[in-house]
């Protein structure tokens, strides 16, 4: 069943999120008709914090993790981050997923997945595998003669 809201009687020098509260849709099919419509952009659409922002920059954070900045700032670890690199200010990264869990760079790729596991710690040859994949390192097959 397809809603249908009186488009003509909205009042748009609200901002988006107003209009989908009183109409009760989205705030992002409201960005649509007013974007369809040609209105005016919503007030606030671009608006950011400065008032953080200048305080994230006055601080000395060169030393600080995100987290610590975020607990100090009370807000969102995303929007920190993207005003640090923003404006180029130095940073603790303590981001895990790029560290890893494996020593990958001192693995012998010459070695079979199970002798690669082994030498790691990693308790799933599958693990080795798909990293070898991902690297685009090839298996090179034995070349000893069959009978």
């Amino acid at each position: 069943m397809r809603n249908i809201y009186n488009w003509g009687k909205v009042d748009w020098l609200n901002q988006d999120v107003v209009i989908a509260k009183q109409l009760g849709c989205s705030r992002q099919r409201v960005s649509q008709k007013r974007k369809e419509f040609r209105k005016t952009p919503s007030p606030f659409s671009h608006k950011r914090n400065s008032s953080i922002s200048n305080k994230i920059l006055k601080f000395d954070t060169e030393k600080m993790t995100l987290d610590e900045i975020t607990e100090k700032m009370g807000c969102t670890r995303l929007y920190i981050r993207n005003i640090l690199i923003q404006h180029k200010k130095p940073f603790i990264c303590n981001d895990k997923r790029k560290r890893g869990k494996y020593e990958w760079g001192t693995a012998n790729w010459t070695k079979t997945d199970k002798e690669v596991a082994h030498s790691l710690g990693v308790p799933n040859v599958g693990t080795v595998t798909q990293h070898r994949r991902r690297m685009g390192i090839i298996k090179r097959r034995s070349t000893a003669e069959c009978p």
